[in-house]
C-alpha cells in the first residue's frame, strides 16, 4: 500500500511512503513471581554431592489482571551412599503461583512466557545410618518472568520516496547578500 503527501503550497507530490501489514507481539505488561517449594525425601544418603533443580510443563491460566501458573519442579539428587557410590535420585514437585499483571485478560489473541530467571535449593541432610533411611529437607525458590502479550496487526512504512529527486552534484545554493 502506498501513501502519498502533497505540497501544500505546489499541489506537488513530495513523499510516498509504501507501507506493509505485519502481526506482532504487543506486550501488555510483565512481571516476576516467586515460587518456594519444599520437600522430604527418605535417601540412603551419607553426603549430598548436588542438586539440580529445573521447571518443567508449565501451565498457565489467564484471568482478568491475572495469571495462574502451575507446573512441576524437576530436581536431580546426587549423593553418595552409605558404600561410598555415587547415585541419583529424581524427584518431581508441583507448584502453583499467581502474577498480577494489570490490564491483561484471556483473549483467543493473548500470548504468555515464561522465562525462568533463577532457581536455588538449600538442603539440610539427616546421614542414613547402616540399618535406617536419611532424610533430606529441601526448600527450593525460583523467580520466573512472566510476560504477557497480544498478537496485533499493525501498518508499518517499508519504503519512502522523496520528490522531486535532487542529484547532489547539480543542486545550486542561491545566497542573498546583505
Amino acid at each position: 500500500m502506498s501513501c502519498y503527501c502533497y505540497s501544500p503550497v505546489t499541489g506537488k507530490q513530495q513523499v510516498r511512503a509504501t507501507t506493509e501489514k505485519v502481526k506482532v507481539l504487543k506486550v501488555i505488561g510483565e512481571r516476576i513471581g516467586q515460587v518456594v517449594v519444599e520437600s522430604n525425601t527418605k535417601i540412603n544418603a551419607v553426603k549430598i554431592d548436588r542438586i539440580i533443580a529445573d521447571i518443567r510443563d508449565i501451565t498457565d491460566h489467564v484471568f482478568k489482571n491475572k495469571v495462574v501458573k502451575q507446573g512441576t519442579i524437576h530436581k536431580q539428587v546426587f549423593y553418595v551412599d552409605p558404600d561410598g557410590v555415587v547415585r541419583e535420585l529424581q524427584e518431581n514437585i508441583p507448584f502453583m503461583m499467581t502474577v498480577d499483571i494489570p490490564g491483561i485478560e484471556r483473549t483467543p489473541f493473548t500470548d504468555v512466557q515464561n522465562h525462568l530467571l533463577d532457581i536455588d535449593t538449600d538442603y539440610v541432610l539427616e546421614p542414613a545410618t547402616g540399618a535406617e533411611y536419611g532424610n533430606l529437607m529441601q526448600k527450593v525458590v525460583a523467580h520466573i518472568l512472566v510476560k504477557v502479550s497480544e498478537w496485533t496487526q499493525l501498518e508499518v512504512v517499508t519504503k519512502v520516496d522523496v520528490f522531486p529527486k535532487v542529484n547532489a552534484s547539480s543542486r545550486i545554493d542561491y545566497c542573498k547578500k546583505y
